[in-house]
């Protein structure tokens, strides 16, 4: 006589016959539920709070310009600290460090929604941003450790994946509900009992990692590199106020020349060195991060100047806007989930080639919705926008996973990762303030920029990437 199957047993047995990832006990599963739980938050508030956007200039005032630094303070910091924070984890403790940054990120939260006016609320998003770079390198180093069998990781992983993809294609529609229904505000609310929860679900079920005391931080490295973004980022969005000729502009472009030169001469005498010299020597590698960049200078450009303009430029409400952009951020996950069952390293160089050129074809379409008053030119160029990631996002990881060796991939990876936010900051930094100088013009250059560098980086995919093998 069979013995009746558990609940546990029952589960595990419809994720099997659907080809879902599974693992080998509860704990593990409650485990990596609490990882992803926190780190839901970090990704849903990324793209959440670009439909919000314009509420939050009608509150507040002001220009373009103020708009630009709520978003980018947050991007900004996440994008310059994750690699120093990775480091520091190893140091600490991830447990514990995943722990700060989100008790970090959950504070900050309330405060955003306490907000009295902008500095105020761009100085939390700052706080937040630091948060979130304490937070992704440690729930990857819970990961690894969580799940030490190969198979076991790489399907956690997967499920991490997952739920970046979920929370970036949740986001706008969220957030136009939140917004439209309750107000902006809102939408840090929500992060609040939620980020409680996951607090309580990581001090129960997930067990420290070992502390590591694997390399050098390179201080003065991280500090240059930090002050040449900040000053870049700083005169890319201030343009729009002071024009292109102003003293602060001109003074900030030029800093930030100076401190990046000064930041390769520190590297170089550095032995363990921010960026390592080594793994850009590999062109699959450098033209993948490279395109890291591009694509999200374009998306979250993209992102940032559509929520303002179907708002601002089209009146549409919060929750309109965010439906209007939800192929952009639907379709990435989709794509991916469509191709990566056939995918092939030999294949990653064309794939990325065609990303790209879907890329351009998307600038095209949101270049020709400035002569039309519908909206189909903007729902098929967003949707195109949204395939490119699909395409692009996994190629460009496993490129750079394949082009660097097994023991730098963790640093290969968040070399990957600072590229994309640091595109994303100045996407959101160039095309705000290209839109907030030049007006509806400005959005016909932005497009034509995406153009350009989409078709530059795939011209250079194609001339320069070795294949992987």
């Amino acid at each position: 006589m069979k013995t009746p199957a558990t609940q546990e047993q029952r589960v595990i047995g419809r994720a099997q016959a659907q080809g879902l990832p599974v693992f080998s006990d509860g704990a593990a599963r409650r485990t990596l539920y609490a990882i992803c739980f926190g780190f839901f938050l970090v990704v849903l508030d990324t793209t959440a709070l670009n439909v919000a956007i314009a509420s939050i200039q009608r509150e507040f005032g002001g220009t373009i310009t103020g708009l630009q630094w709520v978003v980018n303070s947050y991007t900004m910091v996440f994008a310059s600290l994750l690699l120093t924070c990775g480091a520091l984890g190893d140091r600490v403790g991830a447990r514990l460090f995943y722990q700060i940054g989100l008790a970090l990120f959950t504070a900050t939260s309330l405060l955003c929604a306490l907000a009295p006016g902008a500095g105020f609320l761009i100085a939390m998003r700052i706080m937040q941003g630091l948060g979130a770079a304490i937070m992704v390198p440690a729930s990857l180093s819970l990961l690894s450790h969580s799940f030490p069998h190969p198979d076991e990781r790489t399907k956690a992983v997967t499920y991490w994946a997952a739920v970046v993809s979920l929370g970036f294609a949740a986001g706008p529609l969220l957030g136009g509900v939140l917004t439209a229904s309750i107000g902006w505000r809102s939408i840090f609310c929500i992060n609040v009992p939620v980020g409680i929860v996951a607090l309580c679900m990581v001090r129960a079920y997930v067990k420290e990692a070992p502390i590591k005391n694997l390399r050098h931080i390179d201080w003065l490295g991280q500090a240059f590199v930090s002050s040449a973004l900040f000053c870049l980022t700083y005169s890319l969005i201030e343009v729009g106020r002071f024009g292109w000729t102003a003293p602060p502009i001109l003074i900030g472009f030029a800093a930030s020349i100076l401190l990046t030169g000064t930041f390769v001469l520190v590297e170089k005498s550095s032995s363990s060195p921010v960026l390592p010299a080594s793994l850009f020597s590999n062109s699959t590698f450098s033209v993948c991060v490279a395109i890291g960049l591009v694509l999200n200078f374009g998306a979250y450009g993209t992102l940032f100047i559509e929520s303002i303009y179907l708002q601002n430029i089209r009146h549409l409400n919060s929750f309109v806007t965010g439906l209007v952009i939800l192929p952009l951020t639907v379709l990435p996950t989709v794509t991916t989930r469509l191709i990566v069952n056939h995918s092939r390293r030999r294949h990653i160089k064309g794939r990325l080639i065609i990303g790209q050129l879907i890329g351009a074809s998307a600038a095209v379409m949101l270049a020709l919705a400035f002569w039309d008053s519908g909206y189909w030119e903007i729902l098929i160029g967003l949707a195109l926008m949204g395939v490119s990631m699909g395409c692009v996002m996994p190629a460009i990881t496993a490129g750079v996973l394949a082009s660097s060796p097994t023991n730098t991939s963790g640093v290969a990876a968040g070399i990957l990762n600072s590229a994309r936010q640091v595109g994303g900051t100045l996407g959101v930094a160039l095309m705000g303030s290209l839109f907030q100088r030049l007006d509806m013009e400005g959005l016909l250059f932005c497009f034509a920029l995406m153009l350009v560098c989409f078709l530059v980086m795939a011209a250079v995919t194609l001339q320069t990437m070795q294949e992987c093998t």
